[in-house]
């Protein structure tokens, strides 16, 4: 066991999900790192009790019962914790047995960085993947004159030797991982061994523990926590750097989990208020966000998605007519 003194905690909030979570405190009990304190923060309709856990856990472990809510669920656990180093574990992830070892490490060898990830794998068309290998040009520069999101592998290889496909694919390389005028976050930068992003999932991130006391997670989002990483990022202001070799396997466990159609809802409404939310952003990104959701509802014009694209002329609405759905939130 690793004799480290540094301590770790690990906050897990989980919903009526028991074989996800005991599958990750399977990962976690064979650890080379072992944490000090472990807080499941539960909200399931039949209140979950050390008796329903798989596995025997030798150091603290609380569990602590609330209501719904991802964002409230991690606060409490986050204002339990007594530790260096806090791990911020979703409850349907698989991670490495040295991951919290090369996690504190980083850190530690690092004392400019404040978050850490492994990589975040997930499956698609049966396949482990941490990111779209291929995007099309004319994909590319849809998103690129729209704003829109792009979360995929970009290398000028992948695109045909035309000079000036080559040249935008370029240009759009040499401004690296960021968030568009949009508010839309734009990760294509994979580089090995480590990279940073200033958008990315927390659902397996260390963090330190005096950072992250001091920007609590926004309990106004939609109880899954639709937006709340983006948010809290926007308040710690930091990068989180991912750590390539260090595979998180999210299963991504269907209970509890918001249906796409819907998922985009609140996550464009999660999107805006964060637009409106933060100094960083103003007037002007909520014009680009604007301009983004059109250029989606072409798509989904093309595609036939006719719910999304009632979803989102509602959501030009709202942001047009300043009607965010969180809004009433903004002054507390």
């Amino acid at each position: 066991m690793h004799k480290d003194t540094s301590k770790v905690s690990i906050v897990i909030p989980t919903r009526n999900r028991l074989e996800s979570l005991n599958r990750i405190l399977t990962s976690i009990s064979k650890q080379t790192y072992a944490p000090s304190q472990l807080i499941i923060v539960d909200s399931s309709d039949n209140p979950l009790t050390k008796k329903h856990l798989s596995i025997t856990i030798n150091f603290d472990l609380q569990i602590i019962h609330s209501k719904p809510s991802v964002c409230l669920q991690r606060n409490l656990g986050i204002n339990q914790c007594n530790s260096d180093y806090i791990l911020l574990c979703d409850d349907d992830i698989e991670i490495p047995n040295d991951y919290i070892e090369h996690l504190v490490n980083y850190l530690k060898q690092n004392s400019s960085v404040n978050i850490v990830s492994g990589i975040v794998y997930e499956k698609r068309n049966q396949q482990w993947k941490y990111a779209e290998k291929k995007k099309s040009f004319f994909k590319l520069l849809y998103a690129h004159i729209f704003g829109l999101s792009v979360w995929a592998e970009i290398k000028n290889t992948n695109y045909p030797a035309n000079n000036m496909i080559q040249k935008f694919v370029s240009y759009y390389l040499e401004k690296g991982n960021r968030i568009a005028k949009s508010g839309w976050p734009i990760v294509i930068n994979y580089e090995d061994p480590i990279f940073k992003t200033p958008i990315y999932s927390l659902m397996a991130a260390l963090i330190r523990s005096d950072k992250i006391k001091k920007v609590p997670f926004d309990t106004s989002f939609y109880e899954n926590g639709i937006g709340d990483n983006y948010d809290v990022l926007m308040g710690l202001n930091n990068d989180v750097y991912i750590m390539k070799q260090l595979k998180v396997f999210h299963h991504e466990e269907k209970i509890n989990r918001v249906k796409n159609n819907k998922a985009y809802y609140y996550r464009v409404s999660a999107l805006h208020y964060i637009l409106l939310k933060h100094k960083k952003f103003n007037f002007k990104n909520r014009i680009f966000l604007i301009w983004s959701l059109l250029g989606n509802s072409f798509l989904f014009i093309l595609k036939g998605k006719i719910e999304l694209l009632y979803y989102n002329f509602k959501l030009i609405a709202q942001v047009i007519f300043n009607k965010n759905i969180y809004r009433k939130t903004l002054s507390q």
